[in-house]
């Protein structure tokens, strides 16, 4: 992301914070060192975002080959870092989530406040449905859906009892 796009970009964010009251979330790729991309995301924070998920991926391109480039994993461990630099600051990793295990393994590497799902919901709708455990096999209590608040910017999932 060059400076001129880096500044527009930039610019929306904190022409779309100021002119809302909805949370402004930025969704990025990583850029080429993992310095730049906690650069950016310090940046899109300080410009008012409200959240940033991350594919851990570069951006694509046809002359890009190798690691970073669609055809391996996702580099969460530059998402960790990014988390571990921005500790109180809501960061979503997206990248190689195809099962729940998944879900569960990259939270605890990352250390993200949340998980994004593209190509894996696709194939499995219910993906994060074991979240919810015994709710879900529980014919007497209401499960709650997944909701963001825009206080705590947590996502929070529970049930509460039926009547």
């Amino acid at each position: 992301l060059g400076d001129e796009d880096r500044q527009l970009v930039l610019d929306i964010v904190k022409a779309g914070s100021q002119s809302v009251t909805i949370p402004i979330f930025v969704k990025i790729r990583l850029l080429d060192t993992v310095e730049e991309t906690i650069k950016l995301c310090h940046q899109l924070r300080d410009a008012g975002a409200s959240l940033i998920a991350i594919h851990g991926r570069y951006r694509a391109s046809w002359e890009r080959t190798g690691p970073g480039a669609r055809d391996g994993p996702a580099m969460l461990d530059q998402i960790a870092l990014v988390k571990k630099s921005m500790p109180d600051f809501p960061i979503i990793s997206n990248g190689n989530v195809i099962t729940y295990d998944d879900v569960v393994g990259n939270q605890q590497f990352t250390g993200a406040d949340g998980i994004m799902s593209a190509e894996g919901i696709l194939n499995n709708p219910a993906l994060y449905l074991p979240r919810l455990g015994d709710a879900i096999n529980d014919a007497d209590k209401e499960v709650v859906l997944p909701t963001l608040s825009p206080l705590n910017k947590r996502t929070t999932v529970g049930y509460t009892p039926g009547k």
